[in-house]
């Protein structure tokens, strides 16, 4: 029983996880402004994800690598919008 729970968590986990850069995304195209972005933060978390993608690559585990790989993805795609819709993309305010 665990060893078929284990994986629905997993998926469920990691589907809230990367789940939360689409608000971040969704603002970014409708408002065309990423000013409050912190470029220093996305480019430390898509570091992060990368290395649990090889971290899950190593363990064999898919649940790791597909949603990792997911975050990475849409983190790289937040950064795009970042560096296009900043005036300033490498100026952090406060």
């Amino acid at each position: 029983m665990v060893d078929f729970l284990l994986p629905i968590i997993g998926f469920l986990a990691t589907g809230f996880a990367v789940s939360s850069a689409v608000p971040q995304i969704r603002k970014a195209l409708r408002t065309k402004k990423s000013d409050d972005l912190s470029i220093r933060f996305i480019i430390v978390l898509i570091v992060g994800l990368s290395l649990w993608v090889v971290y899950g690559i190593g363990k064999n585990d898919f649940v790791i690598m597909i949603g990792n790989s997911t975050a990475v993805a849409l983190n790289s795609y937040l950064l795009f919008l970042k560096i296009k819709y900043s005036k300033n993309p490498l100026e952090e305010k406060g």
